[in-house]
């Protein structure tokens, strides 16, 4: 994997349901403890997982108009074209990372955006890498997009697959990994072909996430926050090193690894 100064990562994959929000939490949280100059983007706009949890609020406590700065930028990736490209636009702004958590059928946009606009060569013409993240279930509708992924940007990305542990254990995933009766999917065999990563994202207790998810708390919010028990918080912080761990292993490919605010 290459190392930028600036990066683009985008949380992606045409498969629903498989935890690309979470993951995208987890990250945002991460870049928000470690205040670096990011621009935080929601491709399901104000309805999505990321605008609701991380967005910056006003004094009455609702989202402000303006939230570029320290904030999360809602678009419609699957809408209008004009929203679509607000995504390339974003480069515009000059920010050292972008993280974009696209929606369910976003291979399927990008793959016609890249033919539209040529975004992957304007990421690099304006001194960005991509990374794309795909999140896996186990199910065979899931692990098909790696070998999706890869083909719809080549050597003009960096690649994360992240396992969600909250599917089951690696026995579990054997139309990735494969087992006695069927091979390794042929992302699983691609991936690492194009320097691709394939990092856990570790399983939270249901009802940990429930409680957050209720109150709409970020994570590093919910870790000081009273309204959870302290069995409740003390599961999240294990969870939040879990994770951090596995970030750690993709630091220079996120951007975690790059300036400060």
């Amino acid at each position: 994997m290459k190392s930028a100064t600036k990066r683009f990562v985008m949380v992606c994959g045409d498969k629903g349901g498989t935890g690309k929000s979470l993951m995208t939490r987890t990250l945002a949280d991460r870049i928000r403890r470690g205040q670096r100059d990011a621009l935080l983007i929601d491709g399901d706009g104000e309805i999505g997982n990321l605008y609701q949890f991380y967005s910056r609020l006003d004094e009455a406590g609702e989202p402000t108009s303006d939230q570029v700065d320290n904030g999360v930028v809602p678009i419609r990736f699957t809408g209008p074209e004009r929203e679509r490209d607000q995504l390339l636009a974003a480069v515009d702004l000059g920010r050292s990372l972008i993280l974009a958590d696209l929606p369910a059928a976003s291979l399927t946009q990008l793959r016609q955006f890249d033919a539209d606009t040529g975004f992957f060569a304007e990421l690099d013409r304006n001194g960005y890498r991509a990374t794309l993240i795909n999140v896996l279930s186990p199910f065979s509708a899931s692990t098909r997009t790696v070998r999706e992924m890869i083909e719809l940007a080549g050597k003009q990305a960096d690649y994360v697959v992240a396992v969600n542990q909250w599917f089951g254990d690696r026995e579990d995933f054997f139309m990735w990994y494969g087992n006695t009766n069927n091979a390794p999917s042929s992302g699983r065999t691609m991936l690492p072909q194009f320097g691709g990563v394939e990092i856990a994202l570790p399983k939270l207790q249901a009802g940990v996430l429930v409680a957050i998810d209720e109150l709409l708390l970020t994570f590093s919010a919910a870790r000081e926050d009273s309204r959870l028990t302290t069995p409740q918080r003390s599961r999240l912080y294990r969870w939040m090193q879990a994770v951090d761990a596995e970030l750690d292993r993709i630091s220079s490919v996120v951007g975690l690894d790059g300036a400060r605010a």
